[in-house]
């Protein structure tokens, strides 16, 4: 059963005094429990189809449908709802709030869902032992390296249980030793059952997936199934 969908998507954008569209007619379906890699060069539109399937944008025209929902036509509070418990993000950048320890990082998204301050606590230190962390969970951002970063963002994209891990660029920042390391942990989320969904132009990291979706100027023109 899929668990995303897309029909014929469009997403345009204003450069100048011309429109560009970053996705130029895309259809995809992601079946549950896939693991993905969306794969292009810079501007080939796969940062713009990674942001409407974690609902940060959405279509100019076309149809998205998550777990049997469109999504066109969602609040802005369902919106945000989805975002915040159906998806986790990994991005390469971290997004770490820099005066937060690991350990308050992993609890941010469960303060949005209005869950206490003791099940926060429990489930945040879980993960970050999970990762790895369990020594390091007071550290701030520029007390950790970067491989360590990365565990904290991966440790709160689950701390609220989504359904789906989108990982952009997740080793972009990381020297290879790290990269491999934090490959290893989104590995094992797909082999737990998640669904994971890799945004990379780089073939090593695509080839942990099942499933290679080429991408160039905003259209979809392969696919390599493993």
């Amino acid at each position: 059963m899929s668990i995303l969908v897309l029909n014929d998507v469009f997403k345009r954008y204003k450069m100048g005094e011309q429109y560009v569209n970053a996705l130029d007619g895309v259809s995809l379906e992601i079946e549950r429990g896939e693991y993905i890699a969306i794969m292009g060069p810079s501007g080939s539109g796969k940062s713009t189809m990674m942001n409407i399937l974690g609902f940060l944008d959405l279509p100019d025209n076309g149809e998205y449908i998550f777990d049997g929902q469109k999504i066109t036509g969602m609040s802005e509070s369902d919106l945000a709802f989805a975002r915040n418990r159906r998806v986790g993000f990994v991005f390469q950048t971290f997004n770490l709030l820099s005066r937060e320890t690991a350990l308050e990082n992993v609890e941010l998204p469960m303060i949005y869902s209005g869950i206490s301050k003791a099940k926060r606590y429990k489930r945040a230190k879980k993960l970050l032992e999970m990762v790895g962390l369990e020594e390091r969970m007071n550290h701030r951002p520029n007390e950790l390296s970067g491989g360590e970063r990365q565990r904290v963002a991966i440790a709160r994209a689950l701390v609220n249980e989504p359904d789906i891990v989108l990982a952009d660029e997740p080793t972009g920042n990381l020297d290879s030793k790290t990269g491999t390391e934090i490959m290893s942990i989104l590995d094992n989320l797909n082999e737990q059952g998640k669904n994971v969904i890799l945004v990379t132009h780089d073939p090593e990291i695509a080839e942990h997936s099942n499933r290679i979706v080429h991408i160039r100027d905003g259209k979809i023109i392969g696919e390599e199934k493993k």
